[in-house]
């Protein structure tokens, strides 16, 4: 094997500088052509973590609402459980129940069932809701439960 001369060892070390050199150079620079302050890529940063502090925000509302909408259902589903065992018994009367018969109907609450009280009588069982007792969602979820005699 032959020692290089000086003069190969020379131009591979220009070579290698340039190479550096250009390596630096495209370094500097952003992928357009166009070199960026640091004060640019700072502010990118900030639009784009502000972004994401946004999209992280409006995710966890989202996730609030689906918590509140599976907790609602879980009620409705235990209220359903209730009427289902409560069915066996017969309808209620909405003219002669008690309060606390009136509480076993799907999402009947104290007050609810004060207020089916407070108006009667009824002639009909979509009286509820013509007379404002409850509201047309809350009457689909008792009027196979509830009578009028």
């Amino acid at each position: 094997m032959r020692e290089p001369r000086w003069t190969d060892v020379a131009i591979r070390m220009v070579a290698a500088a340039a190479l550096c050199a250009t390596l630096l150079w495209v370094a500097g620079c952003n992928w357009n052509g166009k070199p960026e302050s640091d004060r640019q890529i700072q502010q990118q940063a900030q639009q784009t973590t502000e972004k994401a502090k946004v999209d992280a925000q409006k995710a966890a509302a989202q996730a609030r609402v689906a918590a509140a909408e599976a907790e609602r259902e879980a009620h409705d589903v235990a209220a359903g459980v209730r009427a289902g065992l409560h069915n066996g018994k017969g309808a209620v009367d909405l003219n002669s129940a008690s309060r606390a018969d009136l509480e076993t109907l799907p999402g009947v609450t104290a007050t609810t069932a004060r207020r089916i009280e407070a108006h009667r009588p009824y002639d009909t069982t979509h009286d509820l809701v013509k007379k404002g007792v409850v509201s047309e969602d809350e009457y689909g979820r008792i009027a196979g439960n509830v009578v009028v005699k």
